[in-house]
């Protein structure tokens, strides 16, 4: 057992040993938990999601959460604090779970890695910090999907701004311009800044907007609902460059009524002991979790007196419902596993967006630095390369297709509405092109060459997949059939994604400093055919992925939660998190999955109090 500590070693001891008795508890056994102790809420993940919830229901001193985490608490982990070492949680094996994708057909049937976080915090231990709400559009049509008129973004907005903590960023830079104050709250416990760096790309981007205004408008908040242009990049860190997650906002900062315990499994949720159906109704009770260690450990039970809330992300998720019996009959007679739910939208509809590189020609300075002194800077002043995911993303060119694009000769538009992008291009490093750094083969000459690396994102793909277990035991990693490229709708609208991104740099304020992409080569981008060709090769998800067991009208036929998140069919059992995304938003995924845990805890808080 750990007990969290918040005070520095100047605080006298008295007032240190106090507040150590009121601190979030750790527990690395479930033999460790305390004897007959009742916890009223069972949480089934410590992510993004289950974290938020965890720290919110705990602001109720007269309950008491028990959080089950499989990785370790992010505690002592420095790379999940300097934003610019993501790469080293997300590559680590002993933090993340190691999945890969089934070949994709729509990219030659390439397989790839499909990293999520197991640690506390889930992806926001380790994500680039992204935080992006999206577009307004995004939670009205959530809203008109399930029936629920909480979910519109004029009441999202407010419940989101009430969880946010804008601060300003390490370096004290300046901040007007950056956003729009009337859209961001400063009081709440996640930390937002609009962090960045001095380089000359900054007002080079800025001169296109006043170049080509029409095609990249300036925009002054990425947040206020409706992210089309060129706008600055808020991430979730606070004032010393520092990543603010689920885990540091709200784990961290509860009482000793929130327990968590850490590297453990939740093998499956378990109806309630006394009455495992409401048989007037077929509605299941549910009220327990059983969980081990590993493999080989012996399992355990516990239930709780309230709740058991599934917070396992867009994968774990679906797993987890499914080996407890929740899911396609058919699916689950065929792993012999007893079915207590017929639900097959189980698993389906998984949908993630899907990204390209491309690399620009450019005389720009060089980014590469030399990390041991980006280490030592970030400790000594939390400036540096190492305040961001990428030592160039500073600013976000968030793309609307015209009505009339070639894209939307091929399929209609998927966009939610006026007001949302399609694409979302995101400048990440100038460095030297090499054949490590990319799937197809480079043109003769490109080897070596100084570029402007870039993420370039189709945001609302119709490609659908499906997560499936790959066996009935919860300790083999699921089948992940992200579906990428299954539409030729989605190679339109990253067709003309890269046409819209050369003729961002094609704009006269990069005369002299961006000559044109090498990589697919600006002379073959006028033909589809050979676009095409290199989405196939370059195409991967973004890892923003959803809607597994996405949320629909209270008695749907379809769907797996309703909109209070309650698992439809069972009583007692909620999901918290992106696999709920009715689907995919405009932008980043994490700030819609705080913003969703913050409305569920609203609506669990009133339902028990």
């Amino acid at each position: 057992m750990v007990l969290k500590k918040h005070f520095a070693s100047t605080v006298p001891v008295l007032l240190a040993s106090i507040r150590l008795a009121l601190g979030v508890v750790f527990f690395e056994s479930v033999d460790e938990l305390p004897r007959n102790l009742e916890y009223d809420f069972i949480i089934a993940g410590g992510g993004t999601g289950g974290g938020t919830v965890a720290g919110r229901l705990a602001e109720n001193p007269n309950w008491k959460i028990l959080v089950i985490e499989a990785g370790p608490s992010n505690e002592g982990i420095f790379a999940t604090m300097p934003p610019g070492l993501s790469g080293q949680v997300s590559n680590n094996p002993n933090l993340t779970w190691g999945y890969f994708t089934t070949p994709q057909s729509g990219m030659n049937d390439r397989v790839t890695s499909y990293s999520r976080a197991k640690l506390l915090g889930g992806c926001s231990s380790h994500n680039g910090g992204g935080y992006t709400r999206g577009s307004r559009d995004d939670w009205d049509r959530w809203a008109n999907a399930t029936g629920d008129n909480g979910l519109r973004w004029d009441n999202m907005l407010e419940v989101m701004k009430q969880g946010e903590n804008f601060v300003n960023n390490s370096a004290h830079l300046p901040q007007q311009g950056h956003f729009d104050p009337s859209v961001h709250g400063f009081n709440g416990k996640l930390f937002v800044s609009a962090t960045y760096t001095i380089y000359p790309l900054n007002d080079l981007l800025l001169g296109v907007t006043k170049e080509l205004p029409d095609e990249f408008p300036f925009l002054l908040d990425e947040n206020g609902g409706r992210p089309i242009g060129v706008s600055w990049a808020h991430r979730t860190e606070d004032s010393t460059a520092t990543r603010s997650s689920s885990a540091t906002a709200f784990i961290e900062t509860s009482g000793d009524n929130l327990h968590v315990l850490v590297n453990t499994y939740v093998t499956r949720v378990l109806s309630h002991p006394s009455s495992s159906s409401l048989s007037s109704s077929s509605i299941i009770a549910f009220r327990g979790v059983e969980l081990a260690k590993d493999a080989q450990s012996r399992r355990k039970t516990l239930f709780a007196k309230k709740e058991v809330i599934v917070a396992g992300g867009v994968i774990g998720t679906p797993q987890i419902l499914m080996n407890s019996g929740i899911g396609s009959r058919e699916e689950l007679k065929a792993l012999g596993i007893k079915t207590l739910v017929d639900n097959p939208s189980v698993g389906k509809n998984f949908t993630d967006q899907i990204s390209v590189v491309v690399f620009f020609n450019t005389t720009l300075p060089n980014t590469d630095f030399d990390l041991d002194e980006a280490i030592a800077e970030w400790n000594t002043t939390h400036t540096g390369p190492l305040i961001m995911s990428a030592p160039l993303k500073n600013q976000i060119v968030w793309v609307r297709l015209k009505d009339d694009s070639p894209a939307f000769e091929v399929g209609p538009d998927p966009s939610p509405g006026e007001n949302a992008p399609h694409i979302e291009v995101n400048t990440n490093a100038v460095s030297a092109i090499t054949g490590a750094s990319v799937n197809a083969q480079l043109a003769p000459g490109v080897n070596g060459t100084n570029t402007i690396q870039i993420s370039l994102i189709n945001l609302h793909p119709v490609s659908r997949g499906s997560i499936k277990l790959s066996s009935p035991s919860p300790f083999d990693p699921p089948i992940i059939d992200p579906g990428l490229l299954n539409s030729p709708l989605d190679f339109a609208v990253l067709r003309e994604g890269i046409r819209s991104t050369q003729r961002l740099f094609l704009a006269s304020v990069f005369n002299t400093s961006v000559f044109g992409s090498v990589y697919p080569l600006e002379s073959t981008s006028s033909s589809d055919e050979a676009l095409d060709t290199f989405i196939k090769d370059e195409g991967a998800p973004y890892l923003h992925g959803g809607c597994s067991a996405m949320m629909s009208p209270r008695g749907a036929s379809w769907g797996v939660v309703d909109p209070d998140f309650g698992v439809k069919g069972t009583k007692g059992l909620r999901v918290i998190d992106a696999s709920v995304f009715p689907s995919i938003p405009s932008g980043h995924t994490q700030a819609h999955v705080y913003g969703l845990a913050e409305r569920a805890s609203r609506m669990i808080k009133e339902m028990w109090a």
